[in-house]
């Protein structure tokens, strides 16, 4: 493929993934007129139409589905050999790609962030594409050869995948400062109690979090902590929440945990990575540097935490 038909690739797979010409304008740093023009050169070379655009929204046709998904997986396997080929000149290079569940910046058992820090102090030439999704969607993207590397809870495990573990999260059960029983004491509130209010869950840890309350009244089901985060303080949900996450709003009193109720639970964190081929450099160091900053964490935890 010659290098114009790349351009156009990255130019249709972008505005794929951005949903549009408008959300991919800023990541391209290109005009809408300017990225029309690519899309529909694009569509004349291949000879059939690519996606619908106009007042109804934008949206993939049949064939433009798939040819995303020829694309997408051409422009992996471009950065893949990149890398690669940084390998034999023992440079770092490529695009590493990775992906998280949401809401993991307060976890401090798990501190991304200084794992980025930690592979980046280092000298090398490597991109890194970072993206935050719920766990099936991770497992998909790695399964597909889009994500190098997805950090989460997997409770569904792909025979494909590998999964290394991380760290435990504890995860109690919360209600908002405007909910009925925000201001009641501990002896007041049963689980028969709970069961007569309303409650959130996150699709992908339903089992896990609905076990305890099966004749809960209502479920709202929510596909990320910060939505089960602004169902609670709502005040008309009640709902589980990761306990580094939910700390901020119980220290400022938006929130109530109910510790006494014995609802609370434990999950375990992983790295998954596809079972085979073997890592490439720039995913198997960085895999080591995860492994090293959760290691650091756990030596620095107090015996008695919060």
């Amino acid at each position: 493929m010659s290098r114009y038909s790349m351009k156009h690739m990255l130019t249709f797979c972008t505005v794929a993934e951005y949903g549009g010409f408008v959300g991919a304008e800023s990541v391209l740093g290109m005009s809408q007129p300017a990225i029309s023009t690519h899309i529909r050169d694009f569509e004349i070379r291949l000879g059939f139409q690519l996606c619908h655009r106009g007042r109804s929204g934008f949206s993939l046709t049949e064939k433009g589905q798939a040819v995303y998904r020829k694309c997408r997986e051409m422009l992996n396997n471009i950065s893949d050999f990149e890398a690669d080929l940084g390998e034999l000149r023992d440079k770092l290079t490529g695009t590493l790609r990775l992906g998280l569940i949401d809401s993991t910046i307060t976890n401090h058992d798990f501190p991304i962030s200084d794992a980025i820090h930690r592979f980046y102090a280092r000298k090398n030439d490597v991109s890194l594409k970072l993206v935050v999704l719920p766990p099936e969607e991770l497992e998909r993207e790695l399964l597909n050869g889009n994500l190098h590397i997805a950090l989460g809870l997997f409770h569904n495990r792909h025979k494909g995948l590998s999964y290394q573990h991380l760290c435990m999260e504890a995860h109690g059960f919360y209600c908002g400062r405007r909910h009925p029983l925000f201001g009641l004491a501990d002896a007041e509130v049963t689980l028969d109690t709970l069961r007569q209010y309303p409650v959130s869950s996150r699709t992908y840890l339903q089992h896990a979090e609905l076990q305890g309350l099966m004749k809960a009244r209502d479920v709202a089901m929510v596909s990320n902590m910060e939505a089960q985060a602004i169902l609670i303080t709502s005040g008309s949900f009640l709902g589980f929440l990761p306990t580094h996450y939910a700390r901020q709003w119980v220290e400022r009193g938006e929130m109530r945990a109910f510790d006494h109720l014995g609802l609370s639970w434990q999950s375990e964190f992983s790295m998954a990575m596809r079972a085979s081929p073997d890592p490439q450099d720039i995913v198997r160091i960085f895999a080591e540097d995860i492994e090293a900053t959760v290691k650091a964490a756990t030596i620095r935890k107090p015996k008695a935490s919060i």
